[in-house]
């Protein structure tokens, strides 16, 4: 039997929020590139500074945007993962570096995977095997060894999920 757990409320406000983030980065790339910035002396910004801001930012904006498409990806899925026989399915989890932000589409934890499972300050954790979850490989390096179950959900829906896992976890 599967268990599908929802997304809330909270995920599509920072799905939007980071709509909004992602479009005025990009902007930004554009605006950089498509007129003369001024310095401080009124003389223009030379072309090796503003190229050197362009890639920065560039870099960080394409984080954001890849990124969105994953919690886009959630969102098509309607539900934040799910968990059956053989594991945890269609999830994500997220790192950030500096400015950067990874949000990884997870394809299967297989409960194998799992080496320790706790509540952290009423966020549901798990410390994984990285080298055993099913995601692309190229991807592997932005996994996270603690692997958070979507916060937000209530201590009700928690508890749920968690009588859940203890089912496949021994």
């Amino acid at each position: 039997m599967k268990f599908k757990a929802k997304l809330n409320l909270k995920f599509y406000i920072v799905s939007i929020l980071l709509l909004g983030i992602v479009a005025l980065g990009w902007y930004g790339v554009y605006f950089l590139n498509a007129n003369e910035i001024l310095l401080e002396d009124n003389t223009p910004m030379d072309s090796q500074t503003k190229m050197l801001f362009t890639i920065a930012i560039g870099a960080v904006v394409l984080s954001w945007t890849f990124s969105f498409f994953t919690l886009i990806r959630q969102v098509l899925f309607g539900y934040a993962f799910v968990i059956d026989e053989n594991g945890i399915h269609n999830t994500a989890t997220a790192i950030n570096v500096l400015a950067f932000i990874f949000v990884v589409p997870i394809r299967t934890i297989p409960f194998s995977a799992i080496e320790r499972f706790s509540e952290d300050n009423g966020v549901l954790t798990l410390e994984i095997d990285k080298a055993k979850i099913d995601l692309i490989p190229i991807l592997r390096m932005f996994a996270r060894k603690r692997y958070h179950l979507f916060s937000g959900f209530t201590v009700e829906k928690q508890d749920i999920i968690k009588v859940e896992l203890e089912k496949y976890i021994k």
